[in-house]
């Protein structure tokens, strides 16, 4: 009896450290995916309200660097973006954290990009993959578009992690706008008719 006692003993001990290692890991995973939610959300609130000062915070400061700076980033998105009417956007929102992963140097992420635009007579839904990365330790993320190209994103940044898996990509869905219908009875070209 004294043997199983001594066996229960020693074993009870390790069946606790394997659970609480297992709870920390899980609750540190929980972490990191809310750390990646929250600054991706303000990714695409500074990317819906045009507050590009906001929206070039959290994009890849590699990115950044390449164009010459915050200030000719910000120019550069302006005049990309700035023809296009904020109120096109109808979606424009992260989705799910597809993978995090913890390197040497860094964490890193893959997650969803939702976009839905209106614009042009055209309605275009989209899923893009986006590349996050955080060097403090998972609690502020930068992000950059993948475009759904390793080749792409390795020349953003030549240190992804090779076990990042990025999705390919899916097919936009696009469909045409059908314009308002005039009000009234068609008469002439450009006029309507009343009753009277």
């Amino acid at each position: 009896m004294k043997q199983k006692t001594r066996r229960t003993g020693f074993l009870l001990p390790a069946v606790l450290l394997l659970i609480c290692t297992e709870l920390r890991a899980q609750f540190d995973t929980l972490f990191l995916q809310n750390r990646v939610r929250i600054c991706a959300d303000s990714l695409a609130s500074g990317f819906k309200t045009r507050n590009w000062e906001l929206f070039a915070r959290y994009s890849n400061p590699a990115i950044i660097g390449t164009m010459g700076g915050k200030a000719e980033f910000i120019n550069f998105v302006t005049s990309v973006f700035g023809q296009i009417p904020d109120s096109a956007w109808k979606e424009y929102k992260p989705g799910n954290v597809l993978q995090l992963i913890k390197t040497e140097k860094d964490f890193q992420a893959v997650l969803e990009l939702h976009s839905l635009i209106e614009w042009e007579g055209r309605r275009i839904k989209a899923v893009n993959h986006l590349i996050a990365q955080s060097w403090d330790g998972g609690y502020f993320w930068t992000f950059f578009d993948s475009q759904n190209n390793e080749k792409a994103a390795r020349e953003i940044k030549p240190d992804l992690s090779p076990d990042l898996i990025i999705p390919p990509k899916t097919p936009e869905e696009v469909q045409l706008l059908v314009p308002p219908k005039q009000q009234g009875s068609p008469g002439k070209a450009g006029q309507v008719r009343t009753n009277q």
